[in-house]
C-alpha cells in the first residue's frame, strides 16, 4: 500500500508542480477554506447516511480515489460504507491541516478520523486531496490516504 502511495504521489506532485508554474493561482485559499471544509462535512454526512451515490458524485470528471475511477468510486464508497458499519466507525471527521492554490486547484492535506457510535477513535488517518471546480462547485479530484 505505501508503495502505491508513493508512486501515486511520484506521478501527482510534478503534474501539480508544472500547472503551479504555468497557471498563476487567482484563488483566494482562506476566502474558499470554508467552502471545503462544508464539501468535507457533506461528504461525512453521506457517508454516515450510507449514501455511496452522494460521495461518489463529489468527485471530479476524470477524478480518483488512490487508483480507482470512474464506476470504481462508487464501488470503493460502498465498500467504505459497509465496513464502517462493521467496523462501528460510521461518525467520520475531517481536520484541514493545510490548503493551498496550484492554479485553480486547491491541494489539502489533512487528518481523517472514523469514531464510533460511542465516540471511541476507531481509526485516525492522514490524507492528501486535489479538489477540482467544475460548474462552480468544488469537487475531488485526487484522493488520496496517506
Amino acid at each position: 500500500m505505501k508503495i502505491l502511495i508513493t508512486l501515486s504521489l511520484l506521478f501527482l506532485l510534478p503534474n501539480l508542480q508544472a500547472q503551479e508554474k504555468s497557471l498563476p493561482s487567482m484563488l483566494d485559499v482562506e476566502k474558499e477554506r470554508p467552502l471545503i471544509e462544508s464539501q468535507a462535512a457533506l461528504f461525512a454526512r453521506y457517508l454516515l447516511e450510507g449514501d455511496s451515490v452522494s460521495v461518489a458524485a463529489m468527485y471530479a470528471k476524470g477524478g480518483s480515489i488512490g487508483c480507482k475511477k470512474g464506476p470504481e468510486i462508487l464501488a470503493a464508497m460502498g465498500s467504505w460504507i459497509r465496513n464502517s458499519i462493521k467496523n462501528d466507525s460510521r461518525h467520520i471527521s475531517f481536520k484541514i491541516l493545510t490548503l493551498s492554490a496550484a492554479g485553480e486547484l486547491l491541494i489539502e492535506t489533512g487528518i481523517g478520523e472514523g469514531r464510533s457510535e460511542k465516540g471511541e477513535v476507531k481509526y485516525s488517518s492522514k490524507y492528501l486531496v486535489v479538489w477540482k471546480k467544475e460548474d462552480g462547485n468544488w469537487k475531488l479530484y485526487r484522493d488520496l490516504g496517506l
